[in-house]
């Protein structure tokens, strides 16, 4: 005869109580973050000096003037799991009753404009934020001061914490990556976010923050149209919706094509003009032929994924001319086949298919 313990175990399998648990902690997501968040605030308060590492940008050498240690990494750490407080507690208080104002009865919709609208304030922040550092530092529009006098061992208040920040902001969007909806294009969006973490986390070791600050803006502006035509489709108005979309798609060839392209070649071309390509360690020399050709392969891989979302772009133009409206061009299976499985939520709740 078969036991009590034998039925609860066919019942409930590990998998089975694996998602569970998963399920369990992405609905209390913000809750779990925030106390990470305020645990390490409380120690920050009790006087515990390795708790400001996690608070403050450290490493201060003179005014406005900060090197570079281990010591960063407790500042990454500390805002990935920020972000994903923000995020998660954004969304399930602030963006999705928003969303619920506007009268969007499809959940999963209600669930994507509340992402769409925290992705949205994220690429003003910190695309605003890259604009001003590269505005108040001598690498202005000037790719030549992306090399003059390297390296670049101190940098600025604002240059750490906007870089930091960003490094941060990028581990969690891997997190963010396997916790939402699966997308049609996950292989190029995760190589396209570790490839970023590689590129972000490098250059700062190898004191070439200006460089990288010119990546960012290149990467960051025109996101800020793609999330805003994404809301606009989401809340129905469809022709704002088709002129916004028609600004992103002006928007990424310019910044993600041309500009990304001449800080490419930058890295490609330039450095031998200002200084000996060689690896001092000692001297803060990183910037070897061969660290030459990593970067260089790595911005021309970048590169590579883009234009392989631009052609999808092309497509969606190519729709809208033709009358058929307008959809995400990096797109998850919810707007290619009008069928939705809500991942996140802020109640729990059955897996649906919902046809539009």
């Amino acid at each position: 005869m078969t036991s009590v313990k034998e039925k609860n175990s066919v019942v409930t399998p590990p998998k089975k109580r694996s998602q569970s648990l998963q399920k369990m902690f992405l609905e209390y997501e913000a809750e779990f973050s925030g106390s990470i968040v305020l645990s390490v605030v409380i120690y920050y308060l009790l006087g515990y000096p390795i708790a400001s590492q996690f608070l403050f940008i450290s490493y201060e050498v003179g005014p406005d003037q900060f090197d570079k240690g281990v010591g960063d990494a407790y500042f990454v750490f500390f805002w990935a799991i920020m972000f994903t407080f923000l995020r998660a507690s954004f969304i399930k208080y602030g963006y999705l009753p928003l969303a619920n104002y506007f009268n969007i009865a499809d959940p999963s919709k209600r669930q994507r404009v509340a992402e769409q609208l925290y992705i949205f304030a994220y690429y003003v922040v910190f695309g605003g934020a890259g604009l001003y550092v590269m505005y108040n530092g001598p690498h202005w529009l000037n790719t030549s001061y992306y090399w003059i006098d390297y390296p670049h061992i101190l940098i600025s208040r604002d240059m750490k914490y906007y870089y930091l920040m960003q490094l941060g902001f990028w581990f969690q969007q891997i997190y963010s990556l396997h916790t939402e909806k699966r997308r049609n294009d996950h292989v190029a969006m995760l190589s396209h976010h570790i490839i970023t973490i590689i590129l972000v986390g490098s250059s700062y070791y190898v004191n070439l923050t200006r460089v990288g600050n010119g990546v960012l803006c290149c990467m960051d502006l025109c996101d800020i149209f793609l999330s805003m035509a994404k809301i606009l489709k989401y809340l129905g108005f469809t022709n704002v919706c088709d002129i916004a979309f028609g600004l992103f798609a002006i928007a990424w060839p310019i910044t993600r094509h041309v500009l990304f392209s001449i800080v490419t070649w930058s890295v490609a071309v330039e450095p031998a003009r200002y200084f000996k390509l060689e690896w001092i360690p000692e001297e803060g020399k990183y910037f070897s032929a061969n660290t030459q050709r990593v970067y260089v392969g790595l911005l021309v891989t970048l590169n590579v994924i883009m234009a392989y979302w631009f052609m999808m772009i092309v497509k969606v133009i190519t729709k809208l001319f033709t009358g058929s409206g307008t959809d995400d061009p990096r797109s998850d299976d919810e707007d290619e086949e009008g069928e939705t499985v809500v991942k996140r939520s802020t109640k729990p709740s059955k897996e649906k298919k919902l046809t539009n």
